[in-house]
């Protein structure tokens, strides 16, 4: 029931990655910075707002470059899904299975698979976002 109660939140995960890897969104029009920092009790003027709204300079252009994906995104990307995937199994393991000890000798080792696995994710987690938002423009 676990596991697969982790696969489907692994899954909602990875619906929802192409979304948050697209950009903000159209340009928004550049206002100048006097206008924004006026006082409170004055208001900006109507007419340069306008102006800076119908400016074709403020605009997109015929020619807008195209955003790629970077090299170092894919990596990150390519390293952070296997992590990811690793750690929820050390999760599903673990809330199985309970920690696990060994001893060798006078040294002891004890593995608590429940935190090991959801730090596990957590770091596969942070590059494959990280990674699927790293783009560049060519």
């Amino acid at each position: 029931m676990r596991l697969c109660a982790i696969l489907v939140i692994a899954a909602l995960l990875f619906a929802s990655l192409p979304v948050v890897a697209e950009g903000p969104g159209p340009a928004k029009p550049k206002i100048p910075f006097d206008e924004l920092a006026a006082t409170s009790s004055s208001q900006p003027d109507p007419a340069a707002v306008q102006a800076a709204t119908n400016n074709p300079a403020n605009s997109p252009s015929q020619s807008v470059k195209k955003r790629h994906w970077s090299h170092g995104g894919k990596i990150m990307t390519y390293i952070g899904v296997p992590v990811l995937a690793a750690g929820g199994a050390m999760l599903a393991y673990g809330l199985k299975n309970g920690d696990s000890s060994s001893c060798n000798g006078n040294t002891c080792v004890s593995v608590s698979w429940k935190y090991t696995g959801a730090a596990w994710m957590a770091i596969g987690s942070g590059l494959t976002v990280f990674g699927l938002t790293r783009h560049t423009d060519q």
